[in-house]
Order: C-alpha cells, then sequence, then structure tokens
C-alpha cells in the first residue's frame, strides 16, 4: 500500500505543478496589471522610466517575454517565493505573506464544514439506503435535492435571516459577519469565545453542502451493497439488514467514498468564497477575488497553488484510506 499511496502523492505533485504553471501563463497572458497600478484615466502621467521600474520588479511588464516573466517566477517558486502582490496599494506584499496569513482562516472552514458534512452525509446516506421508501429517507432526500438546486448564496442568507429572526426573539443570536470584534482585547477569552461563535454559521452552510452531497452519494453505494450476494448471505444467517450492513457492508459502502473526499474538498472551497464574502471573512476565498479583480498575477497564481496542494492532499488521504478499506490494493 505504501508504493500504491506514493506514486499516486507523485502523480498529484506532478498535476499540482502544471495546473499552477498553467495558470500563472494563463493569468500572465490575459491579466493586465499596468492598467490597474497605472491606469489610463490617471490625472497624472507616470514617467515612463517609474512606471518600467514598478512593472520588472513586481515581474509583471508586459514587455518582457512571457517565458521569461515565467522562467522568473519559476525559479522564485523552487525557492519558496511566489513574488509580491501587484494591487493597487504598490506595497509589494509577498504573496507567500499573504497566504500564510489567510490559510488558516480559510482552513478553519474548509475542514471542520467538511469533516462534520462528510460524517453527517455519511451516516444519512447509510440509513436512508438500509430503510428505503419510509418516511426519514424521503424527507432526507428531498432536503439534500433542495440545498444542492439552490445557490451558495441562498443558502447563506436563510442561515442568517434565521440567526437574526431567534434574535429578535430572544435576544441570543450568533455574530453575522466579521469573525474579529475590534473592541475585545486580542487572546481573551471574550475574543476567542466571539471567532468561536463567529464560526458557527459560516459552517453550518459548508456543512449543509456537503451532507447533502455524501448522503446521495452513499445512498447510491449502499443499495449497490444491499444487493450484493455475501450480503445475503449474511442475511439468511439471521442477521437484521442494519446489523448486515453495518458488521460486513459498511466498509465497501466506503470504498468509492474515499476517491470522491477528494473532489468534495475542491467543492468545499468553491463554496468557501462565498462564505467568506458574506460572512467578511479575510480568508483565501477573498484574497483570490480581490487578486482577479486587482490583475494580481502573482496572487491568483498563488490561490491556484493552495487549491492545488489543498486537492492533493485531500487526494493522498482518499487514496490512503481507499487502501485501508480495500484489501485487494493492500
Amino acid at each position: 500500500m505504501i508504493r500504491f499511496v506514493s506514486l499516486r502523492l507523485l502523480t498529484y505533485v506532478i498535476l499540482a505543478f502544471v495546473a499552477t504553471s498553467f495558470a500563472y501563463l494563463l493569468a500572465a497572458s490575459l491579466m493586465h496589471p499596468e492598467e490597474v497600478l497605472y491606469p489610463p484615466i490617471a490625472t497624472q502621467p507616470i514617467p515612463p522610466a517609474t512606471a518600467q521600474m514598478y512593472l520588472d520588479v513586481r515581474n509583471v511588464n508586459p514587455d518582457t517575454p512571457l517565458f521569461e516573466r515565467y522562467a522568473t517566477w519559476l525559479g522564485g517558486l523552487i525557492r519558496g517565493d511566489l513574488g509580491v502582490t501587484t494591487g493597487t496599494n504598490k506595497s509589494m506584499v509577498p504573496v507567500v505573506q499573504e497566504l500564510a496569513t489567510r490559510i488558516p482562516i480559510s482552513l478553519r472552514l474548509v475542514v471542520l464544514g467538511t469533516v462534520i458534512g462528510t460524517v453527517l452525509g455519511v451516516l444519512v446516506g447509510m440509513v436512508s439506503a438500509v430503510r428505503r421508501n419510509s418516511i426519514g429517507d424521503r424527507v432526507s432526500t428531498f432536503l439534500a435535492f433542495v440545498l444542492l438546486s439552490l445557490p451558495t448564496p441562498v443558502v447563506i442568507l436563510i442561515v442568517q435571516q434565521t440567526n437574526q429572526g431567534v434574535m429578535d426573539l430572544t435576544g441570543w443570536g450568533l455574530p453575522a459577519i466579521n469573525p474579529i470584534n475590534p473592541l475585545l482585547a486580542p487572546g481573551s477569552w471574550e475574543s476567542i469565545s466571539y471567532q468561536i461563535k463567529a464560526l458557527v454559521m459560516p459552517t453550518i452552510v459548508l456543512a449543509l453542502f456537503a451532507a447533502a452531497s455524501y448522503s446521495r452519494y452513499m445512498k447510491v453505494t449502499t443499495l449497490d451493497v444491499l444487493g450484493s450476494d455475501y450480503l445475503r448471505t449474511a442475511r439468511a444467517k439471521g442477521l437484521t439488514r442494519g446489523r448486515a450492513m453495518t458488521k460486513h457492508g459498511l466498509r465497501m459502502a466506503l470504498i468509492p467514498m474515499g476517491q470522491y473526499f477528494a473532489f468534495a474538498v475542491g467543492a468545499a472551497f468553491t463554496g468557501s468564497l462565498f462564505v467568506e464574502l458574506m460572512f467578511n471573512w479575510q480568508g483565501i476565498g477573498r484574497f483570490a477575488v480581490s487578486s482577479i479583480g486587482m490583475a494580481d498575477v502573482n496572487g491568483t497564481a498563488g490561490v491556484v497553488l493552495y487549491t492545488a496542494i489543498l486537492t492533493l492532499l485531500s487526494a493522498t488521504f482518499a487514496d490512503f484510506l481507499q487502501g485501508v478499506l480495500d484489501p485487494r490494493i493492500r
């Protein structure tokens, strides 16, 4: 199994490198940071020498050949340097510094939402399959399809309005936006408690989507297992459907879920874009949107690298989980 996971990990590393390189080349060829740094409608023209210096030091000068800029960026990537931001503040903040500040914020949402949603979705999907056509199965199926058909901003607004309604009735509610309260001393218990409360609603949103998706997929795989010969044999020996599924079928039903996990993490990151914007979290999602809006070539490539590494790690974990569950791989 170690050889299997190692080969898959090497494949994922190559794919992550290719995806990030392609993203940089695409951003560098289509984005025009010089128009953001020095817009054509500027009232005071910038001396050409000054403009060239600013663009050269950021490695975004359109007069420099594309592959020469890529070679410079690639050399920095090997050294762990992703360049500097090319936004309008002209402060040249290192992209690595921005990512180091924002990644922990986003991971709180993605990891918690994915884990809670995965566990809940697997349980609901398995129970729905075992008790097919029951009231619980029909209710969970209806709710899952409703969630999956609604855009993420709509679900966020529903959760926020529900919280506001509870607050109007009881006087108690969760923070609606901004996980940091500037009125509280940093590091104090009040500040930590506020951040924990602010984490609840965004996590609920991501967990709901993950649970809805996983429950549908888990139900399908469980139904396949319920129709297998070995499970019918177990039931013929006197085990109930639930007992036979728990003892013999759960492992086989979870094998396809392992590969699905890698793609679900990417979907959670996409959902976190809206969550961070609408809950005012200063994470990778907000940084990605601002980078694209400001034609930040280096920042955009850094976000793609983060997403690729996140998918790489989740895919490697999925392969490991599949190796543990499936003895044929071992």
